[in-house]
């Protein structure tokens, strides 16, 4: 099944018109668009219209995130078992908290 049919306001029919940039300028807003992982237009659409560019995440931060969620719920488990008085300090606490390091430190990474 393919994607639905955009409705009439939401196609991109209408053009800007045309603008004039110097070599060096050009180069610059490329780079930019590159860093911020999206296309030359669609950095300069949502530059001309929001002022920022809202950076696509790479498939390293992506693993990252996810990684972090798994952690965050595991945390979530221990804190609930702790306050219910159900158990003692979880064996595998250090573990998760091992991870949860490991993960901080890679964030911080330059």
């Amino acid at each position: 099944m393919g994607r639905p049919r955009k409705e009439p306001l939401e196609r991109r029919t209408a053009k800007l018109p045309p603008v004039r940039i110097t070599d060096a300028e050009l180069a610059a807003v490329t780079l930019q668009a590159a860093a911020a992982g999206v296309s030359l237009t669609e950095f300069v659409r949502q530059r001309a219209l929001g002022g920022e560019v809202i950076r696509r995440r790479g498939k390293a931060e992506a693993q990252l995130l996810s990684e972090l969620n798994r952690i965050g719920i595991n945390l979530n488990q221990i804190a609930r078992i702790l306050n219910s008085g159900q158990g003692r300090d979880p064996h595998h606490l250090d573990h998760v908290l091992g991870r949860l390091v490991v993960a901080v430190e890679h964030i911080a990474r330059p």
